[in-house]
């Protein structure tokens, strides 16, 4: 009886001796994807984009980018002209805080080239992804790119109006 027991205990001994065993935890395969799946989802839709741009594969889509292309240009050209003739004159509003107050050429070059981007990529992965049946989504996906058409078209415009009559002595320009 007494070798029952020893057996007995031995064997519980050993259960809880391999269970106190600590194994070195691999991450699992869907971890580490998902920590990648997001960038190489965005580089995906980025590949996507450029290539139906330069495809034209999207004809709507592609219109309405080469039309803020134009208008950020003409934006940009008309805020240099008029900085150009005025040196006291400087960048106001929200893009103040991205080109600066006194913005050269290749600064409107790189933040355009960064918001169109963004807002090409936006529409097109909304215009691609969307639910296309639904009645609203026929001009939701051209939001974000509409807006900035419209607010470049009306700055190329402003800065067309203004009458810039300084002289490097002028404490202001209007």
């Amino acid at each position: 009886m007494k070798h029952g027991w020893c057996l007995v205990l031995a064997l519980l001994l050993s259960a809880i001796a391999q269970s106190q065993q600590i194994e070195k935890v691999q991450p699992s395969a869907a971890f580490r994807n998902s920590l990648l799946s997001k960038p190489l989802g965005v580089a995906r839709e980025v590949g996507a984009t450029a290539r139906d741009f330069v495809v034209f594969r999207d004809p709507q889509w592609s219109v309405l980018t080469i039309g803020q292309i134009g208008a950020a240009s003409a934006d940009a050209v008309t805020s240099l002209n008029n900085f150009h003739s005025c040196s006291s004159c400087s960048e106001t509003g929200v893009p103040r805080f991205f080109v600066g107050q006194h913005p050269d050429a290749h600064k409107y070059m790189i933040g355009g080239a960064i918001e169109i981007g963004v807002e090409a990529v936006t529409a097109h992965y909304f215009r691609s992804h969307g639910p296309i049946r639904k009645w609203y989504w026929k001009a939701l996906w051209t939001l974000p790119q509409s807006f900035s058409l419209y607010e470049h078209t009306q700055a190329a415009r402003h800065n067309t109006a203004l009458d810039l009559k300084c002289f490097s002595t002028a404490p202001t320009c209007n």
